[in-house]
C-alpha cells in the first residue's frame, strides 16, 4: 500500500513539474539578435526514496516556437563538492544551443557524498528527460550530455559505463553525443605534483595558474583511495567495451589547466582512437580550469570562440550523422592494402626563362579508375630555404583512400631567390593545376590548399592576396580551403633567436614594408576561404603566437577559420599523420581529412571509408 501511494506521488510530481514546463510557469525570456530563449527554473527530475529538493532540481532552456527540438543535458563542476546548475559560462552554452534549435537542462545533483551518487542522480535526470522528452517537446533520439570539471568526469562516466543508466532501464547507446571539458577519466592515475593518489594541484592565489600550487584531497572525499574502487569510477576503465554502441566523444581541456589533465584528455582520446571508436580532442588556448566555460567567445590571453566553435562544430556534424566519417582514412583496419595510386612526377609547371626544371615541377599522385578528382595542393616546408615535394607517402595514401588527389608542389628557394618568387611560383603551380585539370581527371572547382611551416605561409598568402592569381588569369574563389599546418603570418613580428643569418632575412630581407607586404595577416578580408589554422605544443618560438593571431584577425573578419592544437609533436612533427608520439595519437590527421572532405563535399566517399571500417 505505502508502496503504491508513493508512486502516485511521484507521478502527481512529475505532472505538476512537467505541466509547469509546458506553460512555461515563472519562466524568464532571454533574447538576444536572432534568438528567444524561454527559461523555467528549479524542476524536480527526482522525487523518489532519498530524493534533495534542493539537489535534485533542473532549469530548462528552451528555443521559443520550437517543437521536437534536440536536447543538451548540462552537468556543472565544482570538484563534485560544490557547484550549482547555474554555471559559469552555460550562458554561452546555452546560446550555442539555442541558435541550433537546440534546448538545454542543467541539472544539480548531490555534492560531498560518496561515488556513485553523484552519477547515479544524473542517469536519474537522464532517464526523466528521455522518459518525458515529449512532454516537454523534446526529441529523445537527440539528446547530448555536456560537463565541464567534476561534471566532465560524470558525462564521460554515462556514456562509457552502462551501469548506470542500466538501473534506469536505458543505455548510454541513448546518448546521441557526450562533450566533456577539462574532465578526468582515469581516477586511479591522477597525481599530485607530490604523487599523493587523492590529490590534485590546485592553483594558488598568488600565481593565478592552475597548473601549480598546493595539493587538494579532491578525490579522497567522494571516492577514496582505493586503487579498484578509484578505477571503477573512470571512465577510461570502460572505452571499448561496448564498441560501435559508445557515443561519440568531444574531449576539451585548457592549455594551462589543473595538473595532470592535458594527459588526462589526451590519453583518454587515445583509447577512442585505438579502439576504432569516434573522438574529438580540444585544447583551448590562453584558458585555466576556472575559464574553460566562462571563457567561451571571451580573449584571454590567446584566441576566442574554440571551444564554442567545437561544440556547434561536433553537435551539427552528429546530428547531420557524419562525425567521424573520415577516420578510417587515417587509421585504416589492419590489413587494408594501401589505395591504388597513379603517380605522375615531375610535370614542369614553368618552362620560361630562369626557371628550374626540378623546383619549378609538381608531382602529381591520382586514384586510379576515378574521374573528376578532388585535390590537395601541397606545399612543402623548409624555412623557404630547404625541402622538397618528394614522397609525401602518408598524406598521399590517407587522401587517396577518401578518393581524392594530391599535387605535390617544389618552388625555388633561398638563399638563390627572394621573396616574391616563391609565390609567384606557387601561383603559377597552382594556374597549372587548374588550367590542365582536364588532362589529368581533376576537378579544378574542388581543390583545397595544405601546407606546412613555410608552405603554411605560402598556402595563405596565396589565398588571401589574390593578386598573383589574378596575374596568372585564375580566379582567386578556385581555392576552396587552406589547411596551414604550423605557418607563419606576420613576417615582421616573427622571430628567429639563435639563427644568424635568419630564414627570415635570406628569403625576404631586412626592409619592414617588405616583410608586411609577404605577410597573409596584411590582406585579411570578409571573403576569404575557409582556413584550418594548426600549431604544435612543442612548436617553433613565436609559431603558436602567429597561429593564435591569424585566428582571431581571420575570425573578427567574419571568416569560417578553425584553430587546432596538436599535442605530443615538435615543429618537425608538424605532419605526422597516423602515428603515436608521446602518448598521444594523432590528432591533425582526423581534423585534416574532416576539413579537406568537408570543403571538397566528400559526404559520400567519407560515408563509403567509414563503413568499411566498421
Amino acid at each position: 500500500m505505502m508502496r503504491n501511494r508513493l508512486s502516485i506521488l511521484m507521478k502527481i510530481v512529475t505532472l505538476a513539474a512537467l505541466l509547469s514546463i509546458g506553460c512555461y510557469a515563472h519562466a524568464q525570456q532571454r533574447t538576444g539578435p536572432s534568438r528567444t530563449i524561454r527559461m523555467t527554473q528549479d524542476l524536480p527530475y527526482y522525487t523518489g526514496p532519498g530524493s534533495d529538493p534542493k539537489a535534485h532540481l533542473f532549469d530548462l532552456y528552451m528555443p521559443e516556437g520550437k517543437a521536437n527540438v534536440p536536447m543538451l543535458l548540462f552537468i556543472h563542476g565544482g570538484g563534485w563538492r560544490g557547484g550549482d546548475k547555474v554555471y559559469e559560462g552555460l550562458n554561452q552554452i546555452v546560446n550555442i544551443c539555442a541558435d541550433m534549435g537546440m534546448g538545454v537542462m542543467s541539472i544539480n545533483y548531490r555534492l560531498a557524498l560518496k561515488h556513485p551518487a553523484h552519477i547515479q542522480d544524473v542517469a536519474r535526470a537522464f532517464a526523466f528527460l528521455y522518459n518525458n522528452a515529449a512532454q516537454m517537446g523534446v526529441d529523445r533520439t537527440r539528446i547530448f550530455v555536456a560537463g565541464a570539471s567534476a561534471g566532465g568526469h560524470l558525462a564521460a562516466l554515462l556514456g562509457a559505463d552502462p551501469r548506470y543508466l542500466g538501473e534506469q532501464n536505458l543505455s548510454p547507446k541513448l546518448i546521441k553525443g557526450v562533450m566533456s571539458f577539462s574532465g578526468v577519466y582515469d581516477m586511479a592515475n591522477w597525481y599530485s605534483l607530490s604523487g599523493a593518489l587523492g590529490s590534485v594541484a590546485s592553483k594558488t592565489a598568488a600565481e593565478g595558474n592552475s597548473s601549480v600550487g598546493v595539493t587538494q584531497d579532491m578525490l579522497k572525499i567522494p571516492f577514496g583511495t582505493d586503487y579498484e574502487e578509484l578505477r571503477s569510477a573512470g571512465a577510461a576503465t570502460y572505452i571499448g567495451k561496448m564498441g560501435k554502441e559508445t557515443p561519440p566523444y568531444l574531449i576539451a581541456y585548457t592549455d594551462d589547466d589543473f595538473y595532470g589533465m592535458a594527459e588526462q584528455a589526451t590519453s583518454f582520446y587515445s583509447l577512442f582512437v585505438r579502439n576504432h571508436l569516434a573522438a574529438e580532442l580540444v585544447e583551448q588556448p590562453g584558458r585555466v580550469h576556472a575559464t574553460k566555460t566562462s571563457g567561451i567567445g571571451a580573449k584571454l590571453n590567446g584566441a576566442d570562440v574554440v571551444l564554442g566553435s567545437a561544440i556547434e562544430r561536433f553537435m551539427r556534424s552528429v546530428l547531420k550523422g557524419t562525425f567521424g566519417d573520415t577516420e578510417a582514412a587515417v587509421w585504416p583496419a589492419d590489413g587494408t592494402k594501401d589505395p591504388a595510386i597513379r603517380i605522375i612526377k615531375d610535370l614542369r609547371y614553368d618552362d620560361s626563362p630562369g626557371s628550374d626544371p626540378k623546383l619549378n615541377a609538381l608531382d602529381l599522385y591520382m586514384p586510379e579508375g576515378k574521374e573528376n578528382v578532388p585535390l590537395v595542393f601541397y606545399l612543402h616546408g623548409g624555412g623557404w630555404r630547404a625541402g622538397d615535394k618528394e614522397n609525401p607517402a602518408t598524406l598521399v595514401n590517407t587522401f587517396g583512400r577518401l578518393g581524392v588527389g594530391v599535387a605535390s608542389v617544389n618552388y625555388r628557394i633561398s638563399p638563390q631567390v627572394k621573396h616574391p618568387i616563391h609565390i609567384q611560383d606557387v601561383a603559377r603551380a597552382f594556374a597549372w593545376v587548374y588550367k590542365n585539370a582536364g588532362q589529368y581527371k581533376i576537378d579544378r572547382n574542388r581543390i583545397v590548399l595544405v601546407g606546412g611551416s613555410a608552405g603554411g605561409h605560402l598556402a595563405s598568402l596565396l589565398a588571401l592576396d589574390t593578386e598573383y592569381l589574378t596575374k596568372e588569369g585564375i580566379p582567386p574563389d578556385a581555392i576552396k580551403g587552406v589547411a596551414s599546418i604550423s605557418g607563419v603570418y606576420d613576417l615582421p613580428a616573427f622571430s628567429e633567436p639563435g639563427k644568424i643569418p635568419t630564414r627570415k632575412e635570406q628569403a625576404f630581407g631586412h626592409d619592414n614594408e617588405a616583410l608586411r607586404l609577404a605577410s597573409p595577416v596584411s590582406y585579411i578580408a570578409s571573403n576569404a576561404p575557409p582556413f584550418l589554422i594548426t600549431f604544435t605544443d612543442w612548436d617553433l618560438f613565436m609559431i603558436r603566437e602567429q597561429s593564435l593571431e591569424m585566428y582571431n584577425l581571420m575570425l573578427h573578419k567574419g571568416n569560417a577559420v578553425e584553430l587546432v592544437m596538436l599535442p605530443g609533436r615538435n615543429h618537425m612533427g608538424i605532419a605526422d599523420i597516423g602515428k603515436n608520439t608521446n602518448l598521444v595519437d594523432d590528432v591533425l590527421g582526423p581534423t585534416l581529412t574532416r576539413f579537406v572532405a568537408e570543403r571538397l563535399n566528400l559526404s559520400q566517399a567519407a560515408g563509403a571509408t567509414a563503413k568499411a571500417r566498421q
